[in-house]
């Protein structure tokens, strides 16, 4: 080979672009067709304002009731970009996150749910922690705009009774709007539990966290799919997901009990015997006492009962979602992604 070849072939090695790194959008919904097209529009504008970057957005339906599922369809038509699964049933949000970490491909992967109350143009923000060397970017929620105060307050009090009972520390006011790097989701992906608590989950993988707050956005069309039973379902499982501490705290409480009542009875021994005083006698307090043991009682047993439910449901091993349909996926791909785990690395 000449001088010249070689110069030639050293400078077309130097020229060389470097692969443009992935950027995967996870996007749940369920009967959202109100906001999708608005979706579709702010996710493109905030990708144009980081055009280095390859993304992918993939809209995991929960087997909507509206137009919701022809919309996404639409979108992927016009936009091979985005990308379409739906549910054979509603699984629930956990499911929907857990679907999309299975089926997306970018070097970063980030969850916006559909009704845009996490706003799509804080993307650019947490790319920019990602590339500072960050592998997991949370949103922190500082105010929940147009949002009954009650309700707000009863948001808040939830996540610091989450984080205080929590084995794991997971940061208060922190939602699902966040970024994972690729052996984040990696490690995700290998967790197998049944009953989840995504936002837990994540914290618990570990690596390297840093919080980025931002303001929750009034919802603009639809209705929430979190009603107050929901809530109080999702803190519940939160709670007996990554906690043993109800289950410690009723130990601690009947060893309090039952030092409690010897010291009592032998009071009230003592007092018979030496003629001190005579203990009180009423059927009231009789009664009174025995609804505190009762209640307390059927408490420790449905939190224990909550546990064993939880036994129940890992037990059987059924899948964590069914997907029935899909657009812009290659069929051996899409079905290679939801039945195995990514290796161990």
């Amino acid at each position: 080979m000449t001088t010249h070849e070689e110069a030639a072939g050293e400078e077309r090695t130097a020229v060389r672009p470097a692969p443009r790194k992935k950027i995967s959008v996870i996007m749940p919904a369920r009967n959202e067709e109100g906001n999708l097209e608005r979706a579709y529009r702010e996710v493109t504008e905030a990708f144009s304002r980081i055009p280095d970057y390859d993304y992918e957005v993939i809209i995991i339906d929960n087997a909507s009731e509206d137009r919701t599922g022809e919309i996404a369809r639409e979108i992927c038509r016009r936009d091979r970009r985005w990308k379409y699964v739906r549910f054979s049933r509603d699984f629930g949000a956990e499911a929907s996150i857990s679907a999309g970490m299975r089926l997306a491909e970018g070097d970063a992967v980030i969850n916006v749910f559909s009704d845009l109350q996490d706003p799509p143009d804080r993307i650019p923000d947490f790319v920019k922690k990602w590339e500072e060397g960050y592998d997991v970017v949370y949103g922190v929620i500082t105010e929940r705009q147009d949002e009954h105060r009650l309700r707000g307050v009863a948001a808040r009090l939830a996540y610091r009774l989450i984080r205080f009972c929590s084995d794991v520390k997971i940061p208060a006011d922190a939602g699902d709007f966040r970024l994972l790097d690729r052996k984040v989701v990696d490690a995700f992906n290998r967790l197998e539990e049944r009953e989840r608590y995504v936002r837990g989950m994540v914290h618990w993988v570990g690596f390297r966290q840093c919080p980025l707050p931002y303001q929750r956005r009034p919802r603009r069309w639809g209705k929430s799919k979190a009603p107050f039973w929901w809530c109080f379902q999702f803190a519940l499982n939160a709670i007996t997901s990554f906690s043993t501490k109800p289950l410690r705290m009723f130990t601690i409480f009947g060893g309090i009990v039952v030092v409690f009542s010897a010291v009592l009875s032998v009071w009230y021994a003592l007092t018979r015997i030496l003629n001190i005083d005579n203990p009180p006698r009423g059927i009231p307090t009789i009664l009174v006492l025995l609804l505190w043991n009762l209640g307390i009682v059927s408490l420790g047993i449905g939190i224990l009962g909550e546990y064993i439910g939880h036994i129940y449901a890992e037990t059987k091993r059924r899948p964590i979602f069914i997907v029935a349909e899909w657009e812009n996926f290659d069929p051996q791909q899409i079905k290679a992604r939801l039945e195995q785990s990514p290796p161990v690395t």
